[in-house]
């Protein structure tokens, strides 16, 4: 009895995956950075009055937060096609230009205290994501092609 309870739930859980929309991958994808930039937050706090250490263009956080910003700005074209809520658009499209411009601004932090501050920012950010993104799903658009990184 066990196993049969157990197997129903793995194929619901697995159904439940495969229909996962572009908004709940997004969303996912906007966990697990804000996971990590929660961790660096942590570590860069530590020693705030050290010098910054600029990201490493191989730094997979690096590459990540860019793949979000280019997801985000491929998320928001995607809603115009479809002729989707103009909010969710202005909305990814902000969230696009805003991972650049901190992605930036953590290369050019003076000192790690500043480092952990953008590095929370970058969390609420990606929380913000996280919370709003399921919402092209509910909202019903097709977004034929468009699927987002995870990871």
């Amino acid at each position: 009895m066990r196993r049969l309870v157990l197997s129903i739930a793995s194929v619901i859980g697995l159904s439940a995956s495969a229909l996962a929309g572009p908004g709940t991958d997004f969303s996912e994808f906007a966990a697990d950075l804000r996971e990590q930039a929660d961790e660096r937050a942590v570590l860069a706090a530590s020693t705030p009055a050290a010098p910054a250490q600029p990201l490493d263009i191989e730094d997979p956080f690096y590459f990540e937060l860019e793949q979000f910003s280019v997801d985000a700005m491929r998320l928001s074209r995607a809603i115009a096609q479809a002729d989707g809520p103009q909010d969710l658009q202005c909305i990814f499209r902000g969230m696009s230009e805003d991972a650049a411009d901190r992605l930036e601004a953590l290369n050019e932090a003076d000192s790690s205290g500043d480092q952990a501050r953008i590095y929370r920012n970058l969390s609420a950010l990606l929380r913000d994501a996280e919370e709003i993104a399921p919402a092209v799903d509910d909202a019903g658009v097709e977004l034929s092609g468009m699927s987002c990184s995870n990871g």
